[in-house]
Formats: structure tokens, C-alpha cells, sequence
């Protein structure tokens, strides 16, 4: 056995015996790569089986190389209580990638019976949490940047420009959204980073953001609770930068609002709606960017486009 497994199965037991029980015997530990993350980081998950007490239990962990980011962010976040997995590094202190030990938070989901509505309400009720609970905290957050400008414009010119100029220039492209629409999400584009000037120099709606919303970065945990996991992209910055990408109807945006109101933090309403729409006018084209190039391919990929250009044309406060 190498002593990178031999470190990986200490890591996996010292998360079990910190986080489950103390007084656990390892019956057996199977491990399994599940692809790779976004930034093209090798995951394993890990099936345990073990005793506590005599009572044959078992458990899912996933581990992966994870940045200082996250595994900075995540440790403050659990010890917030925030919705999020608990984890275990033996680096801490290490800047550069290091080993992690994550729990698997929905491998006991069923993910075909689930009370949707629910789930949302409980999943923007989190984010609040998370919100409220970091705003005015950049002092406490060393390890992070903010978003300012120079991202904005990184996000727009290097992830969403190129993947737009190859989509435009296709007749089947053009033949599907139309002329019309096209011009209009160039248009708001081209004005986005100075639109978002007000949100990135508003300090009094900064704090601590997952910055990467996606769908595939909110897990549903035992059916009954929502997650937020990879936390490598957080940043400090507007918590608008956040909720577009979570609120699909305006009760979802209410319910928001009410549990960062019940944290002392009232926004008022001409100047939520004002940053909201920017934000998510921003958000849907950066998202739109992977669903550029393969939208012909796949009809969630075909859905989500049109999802995210509505979000740039059409945004909730419109």
C-alpha cells in the first residue's frame, strides 16, 4: 500500500471518529473515482462500512485535492452551523491543494421523491443564513478576494465571450433564438460592468458569497435538507451575486428577503429590485457559456440556455 493511500484512509478514519463517533472499528472502506470537479480535480468516494457499539452502520465520504479557499470556507461555515458538509484536512495551514474528506451529503437521497417547494423555501432560508450571518466580515476572511471589477470583466470577455462569437456565427444558431433576442443580450453585455459598478463599491450588501450557484452545487440532504458544496469559487462580495441564480418566482425572493430581514438586515425595496435585475442580468450570461457549445446536443442543455438568456432579458424585477 503507497503512503498516499495509507494517508488517505487515516484522513477518512479520523473524519469518521470526529465527526460520527469516537469509538468506531472500520469494518471495510471501498473507494471509487466519480469523475472530475469543475476545475478538473480527481474525486473518489469512499463507502465505509464500520461498528459502533457492536451495530453494523455504514457511511459515504468523498475526498478530493481541495483548495485553501475551500477548505478555509467550509471550516468556518460548519462551525457557523451553515448548511453545509463537514470536512477534515490534515493541512489546514497549506495554501496550495491538499487532501480533503468531505462528507457525501446525498448518497441516502431519492432524489425522485422530494417535497420541491419545501426544499427551495429551506434552501433560500440557508442562503440568507449564510448571507446575514458573514456580511461586514471581510476582516475575518483573509483568504478570499472580493469581487471587483477586473473579475466581472473576466468572467464576461474570457468565459462567456468567446463561447457567444462561435455560437453567433452558426445559421442553426441564429435560426433557433432569432435575431432580435441576440442583439438584445449583446447589448446588455456590452453595458453589464458598468451596470454592476454600484453592486462591487455597495459595501452594505457585502459578505461571504458561493460565487457558483449552480444546480450541481446544491445538494438535497435525506430528503428533507439542502446543502451547499464546492466552495473553491467563493468570494467576498454582493449577496446579488448569489440569488438570482436560486429564485425562480418572486416568493422565492420573499423568503429571502423575510429570514435576512429577521438577521437585522433590511434592503430597501426600489434598491433590491435595481440590483437584483443587474445581477441576474449578469449571472445569466455568465452561465450561459458551456450551454452555447453544446446546446444542439442535449435538450437540459437547450432548456437551461433559454433559462439563462431569460434571465439576462427578462430578469424578475423587469
Amino acid at each position: 500500500m503507497s503512503m498516499e493511500s495509507i494517508t488517505l484512509q487515516q484522513l477518512i478514519k479520523q473524519t469518521i471518529h470526529q465527526y460520527v463517533s469516537s469509538d468506531v472499528h472500520i469494518r471495510s472502506i471501498k473507494s471509487n473515482p466519480v469523475g472530475t470537479g469543475s476545475q478538473a480535480v480527481e474525486l473518489l468516494r469512499h463507502y465505509i462500512e464500520f461498528l459502533v457499539n457492536g451495530v453494523n452502520r455504514d457511511i459515504s465520504l468523498v475526498t478530493k485535492k481541495a483548495t485553501f479557499i475551500e477548505r478555509s470556507t467550509l471550516f468556518r461555515l460548519f462551525l457557523q452551523g451553515a448548511n453545509v458538509p463537514y470536512s477534515l484536512t490534515n493541512e489546514p495551514h497549506n495554501k496550495d491543494r491538499s487532501l480533503i474528506c468531505i462528507q457525501d451529503v446525498d448518497y441516502q437521497t431519492d432524489y425522485s421523491h422530494l417535497d420541491i417547494n419545501l426544499l427551495q423555501n429551506k434552501e433560500l432560508r440557508a442562503l440568507a443564513y449564510i448571507h446575514g450571518t458573514n456580511m461586514g466580515a471581510k476582516k475575518e476572511l483573509p483568504w478570499i478576494s472580493n469581487v471587483d471589477r477586473s473579475h466581472i470583466v473576466d468572467m464576461i470577455e474570457t468565459r462567456w465571450r468567446p463561447s457567444w462569437k462561435n455560437a453567433i456565427e452558426s445559421p442553426s444558431f441564429i435560426e433557433e433564438f432569432g435575431s432580435t433576442l441576440i442583439g438584445e443580450i449583446e447589448a446588455v453585455a456590452n453595458s453589464i460592468v458598468n451596470d454592476l459598478e454600484t453592486l462591487i463599491e455597495d459595501e452594505h450588501t457585502h459578505t461571504l458569497i458561493h460565487n457558483d450557484l449552480n444546480p450541481g452545487n446544491v445538494l438535497v440532504h435525506n430528503n428533507e435538507d439542502v446543502y451547499f458544496i464546492d466552495w473553491e469559487e467563493s468570494r467576498y462580495g454582493s449577496l446579488f451575486f448569489d440569488i438570482p441564480l436560486r429564485c425562480a418566482h418572486m416568493r422565492q425572493v420573499e423568503i429571502y428577503r423575510e429570514t435576512l430581514s429577521s438577521q437585522g438586515y433590511d434592503i430597501p425595496q426600489n434598491q433590491f429590485e435595481k440590483y437584483f435585475s443587474s445581477a441576474s442580468r449578469y449571472l445569466g450570461i455568465r452561465y450561459m457559456s458551456w450551454n452555447l457549445g453544446v446546446w444542439q446536443h442535449s435538450p437540459q442543455a437547450k432548456d437551461d440556455l433559454k433559462k439563462y438568456m431569460k434571465m439576462v432579458t427578462e430578469p424578475l424585477y423587469s
